[in-house]
């Protein structure tokens, strides 16, 4: 019960966990501050293609192919199916290293090959020497996230845009009908998210004000990365740092 702690720590309140039996809509926390009662929803955001696909990875693993000379990794493009790739992946990596590509860099970058790749939703390869440990064949996992780091501010907007649109509906609805004061909304970016690595770091810090759905007052965002510090915007008194525990969001309830 991180949330929890975090938010005692911080103003100083004594904070109940309202939903213990998961009923159906209740809010997670409550607690009065100044003379207010306040309702709080904890959500961890993840993108569930991203997760899906991380865990077919770890689920296919490492495969061995004789027929193939060196070590490579597919990196599929977020959000399309892999059984294509799955099937006709080997004989294109076997065609890539037949090929002769001395003083070229990533062929496959490149032409035909660059277009059958596109066809089957791979982003980009990694060849490596072969080792005893992973001897000649290829991993398929999901691409990484591209793209420059974005400020603390934009961490800010897309969570509120996250929060103001349909897949948060139930959380809106749950703190809308909590007998309140004041309705708190916890949210934690999943490792997947750029937008958690500002958030990660204790020298960024907001400078706007968030823009809140009506059923929302307060917001406090962090990220599931290894400590990472809390912010939070409250309505009397604007951002704020929260109470640094020093600990991690494995249990964030």
């Amino acid at each position: 019960m991180i949330a929890r702690q975090c938010i005692e720590a911080t103003l100083r309140v004594k904070v109940e966990v309202h939903d213990a039996d998961g009923k159906q809509g209740a809010h997670d926390l409550k607690f009065r501050h100044e003379e207010r009662d306040c309702a709080a929803e904890v959500k961890l955001l993840v993108d569930p293609k991203h997760r899906e696909a991380e865990a077919k990875a770890s689920q296919i693993g490492y495969t061995q192919d004789s027929s193939l000379k060196d070590s490579w990794t597919a990196y599929m493009e977020p959000g399309r199916r892999w059984n294509r790739a799955l099937q006709q992946l080997p004989k294109l990596l076997a065609e890539i290293e037949a090929l002769d590509t001395s003083g070229l860099t990533r062929p496959w970058r490149r032409g035909k090959l660059s277009e059958k790749l596109e066809r089957l939703g791979v982003d980009d390869l990694l060849c490596v020497q072969p080792t005893e440990k992973h001897p000649p064949g290829y991993y398929v996992m999901s691409a990484p996230w591209g793209g420059g780091v974005p400020s603390i501010d934009h961490a800010v907007s897309a969570a509120c845009s996250k929060l103001a649109g349909p897949e948060m509906a139930k959380i809106r609805k749950q703190l809308s009908a909590a007998e309140a004061d004041e309705r708190h909304a916890f949210l934690l970016y999943g490792w997947e998210y750029l937008e958690a690595i500002p958030l990660s770091r204790d020298e960024e810090f907001p400078t706007v004000p968030p823009e809140l759905p009506e059923e929302v007052d307060a917001i406090w965002l962090t990220s599931i990365l290894h400590e990472s510090p809390v912010v939070a915007w409250l309505p009397e008194q604007g951002w704020i740092r929260a109470a640094n525990l020093g600990t991690t969001w494995g249990n964030a309830g």
